[in-house]
């Protein structure tokens, strides 16, 4: 996706609307955007802690003369130059454009998909962008990581390093998420580790749950979650009351691994019953700690995952 627009930049003299999440420091020498080109991108304080998006690399393309406008909700990578537009997956860095993770994109001079494509970044910018300018720059720069962030390639993670608890039971995915929700929901993933926030190989979820207790998780527990069809490993991080909400809401922030294979309930439930065991009913409390250590190592080893033990 990368290479592609790199080329078809350097081949016009057109102007180039782009809309792309993340950038890193390199982003610049990637993409050599001229004046009059426009590109959004998340500039949100949660990018910015984060170490998604690099003032170093927007405040190069300020002083080259390109526009740069904050989405704070964006995800999108929509490059537009012309009668061509790129849409595809790939955020501006130097993993991506190295080969280093799997990206993938659609190149297209379909004169209803350019159009389309050119509206969707015209309306990023002109509702809910807000232009970039040198404040922004010298502001994120005091919140921008100053130690290297835990790289998404990190074979193991201090948290995974040691003994955990185990966590087996069902949830269900809640969709209709509030604007409390969502901000519960950026506060908690701005306030967590590094190794927490969004990268290549690790991504936070947010759940909305009423568990039978507060404080049920804690800090360090693994937890399987069974849904209609599928189980995630994720790692718990922490959980808070959603201020202001009708209901009791509660955000619990997970940490899911994409590293990990696919795995049914069917294997799980196949997995335990060889032990003369099965999965916890939905009634009640719904989920059990899983403590004997035939059960974990045969349910860990599902993931790929060696089990240190029980702390």
């Amino acid at each position: 996706m990368l290479e592609s627009a790199a080329k078809l930049l350097a081949s016009t003299r057109q102007p180039a609307r782009l809309a792309i999440s993340y950038i890193g420091r390199s982003a610049p020498e990637i993409l050599r955007l001229k004046p009059g080109d426009v590109i959004v991108v998340n500039g949100s304080d949660n990018a910015v802690k984060a170490g998604a998006t690099h003032p170093g690399a927007v405040a190069t393309w300020l002083s080259a003369g390109v526009r740069v406008v904050n989405h704070e909700r964006l995800h999108a990578k929509v490059i537009v130059v012309g009668r061509t537009a790129i849409v595809g997956s790939a955020n501006v860095s130097q993993r991506a454009a190295g080969g280093m993770i799997a990206e993938a994109a659609l190149k297209t001079t379909d004169r209803n998909a350019v159009a389309n494509a050119r509206s969707f970044v015209e309306n990023l910018i002109r509702l809910g962008g807000e232009d970039i300018d040198q404040d922004w720059v010298e502001e994120a720069i005091r919140h921008f990581p100053k130690a290297g962030v835990v790289p998404a390639w990190t074979e193991t993670e201090p948290s995974q390093a040691g003994p955990f608890r185990l966590w087996l039971g069902w949830w269900n995915e809640v969709t209709d998420w509030t604007d409390r929700d969502e901000e519960a929901y950026e506060e908690a993933v701005t306030e967590v580790p590094a190794a927490f926030r969004p990268r290549a190989r690790y991504t936070p979820i947010g759940m909305i749950e009423e568990p039978a207790e507060d404080g049920r998780f804690r800090t360090g527990d693994r937890i399987i979650m069974l849904g209609r069809r599928e189980a995630r490993l994720v790692d718990f991080r922490s959980i808070r009351a959603v201020p202001g909400s009708r209901q009791r809401r509660l955000m619990a922030l997970y940490r899911r691994d994409h590293q990990h294979p696919r795995v049914t309930n069917a294997t799980v439930r196949t997995t335990l019953e060889r032990l003369n065991s099965a999965l916890p009913t939905t009634e009640g409390e719904a989920g059990v700690w899983l403590t004997d250590p035939q059960k974990r190592s045969a349910v860990l080893a599902l993931w790929g995952v060696n089990d240190p033990g029980a702390s």
